[in-house]
């Protein structure tokens, strides 16, 4: 288990507190032996604590959200709260690009789960919205910790790189604590919570992991449509992702006929949305070759079926190219 020394534990208090004098006071007071909940009761004193990591919230009958909490995997920060929504507690509208936003369904309250579905640490900004990069409890066996599935290696990077990553918070003027931590997150605190995400997905990028370009494209397609709901220009970050999503391909950064297949509709629709016909034309021409590659080929007949879900989906995108209600929401 890494060993953060005291500088370093100043400096990941000051990433949380924002202030030297709260860092002096909380080590006086509890040492160098990081508390989520002390810290909090620093920041905001009038709330109550959060409860242990692998231990749940209780909601109300119409609240969609619970929390569970888990562990971060590179600086080791316990009681990291992760919303999760309640099954069939939202009808999901899906985007041509497999993007969802959220509308309530019975007696739940409507929640913008893209703005809450990332979890971040506050102590060294390490963000995910899959629980599975964190250190998570077994159910069956509580007392038991699963581990998060990156390497040692890629999670001392991602921890080296904490004050990058602190101080590209402060641009933004947002604080961890206060902005990043709680339920309710504004649609500013919701790109940056993708943004960090994106920055850690960087750093596995470097270091040649799978399906590190693939996940920088999807948290940068996410980003467009939380931009796009609260009536911002989503431009930038569509273009951004088609760039990803190439490299991507380029890189064969997710191995695969049935990644293969999402990675070039994902290009092929990003194309027709901004208008760049001819890169569209031109790799729907590759994602045929890559159906016959796939026909002469032993695949399992289950990545045959994901494949053509996703080359169907292109031609019916490229068909209907000219027709102005496709971007139009689906429900699911």
């Amino acid at each position: 288990m890494a060993v953060i020394d005291e500088n370093g534990v100043r400096r990941r208090l000051k990433i949380m507190l924002r202030s030297d004098k709260l860092v002096e006071d909380y080590i006086a007071a509890h040492g160098f032996r990081v508390d989520i909940s002390k810290v909090q009761a620093m920041v905001q004193p009038n709330e109550e604590k959060t409860v242990d990591f692998g231990d749940s919230i209780e909601t109300a009958d119409d609240d969609p959200v619970f929390t569970v909490f888990l562990k971060c995997p590179s600086c080791y920060m316990t009681k990291l709260p992760s919303h999760e929504l309640k099954s069939k507690s939202q009808q999901i509208l899906m985007d041509k690009f497999g993007m969802p936003t959220y509308r309530a369904l019975g007696r739940y309250k409507t929640v913008d789960y893209n703005l809450i579905s990332v979890t971040v640490c506050p102590q060294c900004l390490f963000a995910s919205p899959d629980k599975k990069d964190f250190i998570t409890r077994d159910p069956a066996a509580r007392a038991r910790e699963v581990p998060a599935r990156l390497h040692q290696g890629e999670l001392a990077a991602i921890l080296a790189a904490a004050d990058d990553r602190a101080t590209w918070l402060i641009g933004q003027n947002l604080d961890a604590m206060t902005a990043l931590l709680p339920r309710t997150r504004t649609p500013e605190a919701g790109l940056a919570s993708y943004e960090l995400a994106i920055q850690r997905a960087q750093i596995e990028f470097g270091r040649n992991v799978p399906f590190s370009a693939f996940k920088m494209a999807g948290y940068t397609l996410k980003k467009a449509v939380i931009r796009r709901t609260y009536e911002m220009d989503e431009t930038e970050e569509l273009a951004q992702a088609l760039k990803l999503y190439l490299l991507c391909f380029e890189r064969s950064n997710a191995p695969g006929f049935q990644h293969e297949g999402l990675v070039l509709y994902q290009v092929i629709a990003l194309g027709i949305r901004l208008g760049q016909l001819d890169l569209a034309g031109s790799y729907f021409g590759v994602l045929d070759r890559s159906k016959k590659r796939l026909e002469g080929s032993k695949e399992d007949p289950q990545v045959v079926a994901t494949f053509m879900r996703w080359y169907n989906a292109a031609r019916e995108i490229w068909s209907d190219r000219e027709n102005p209600d496709l971007w139009a929401l689906r429900g699911s």
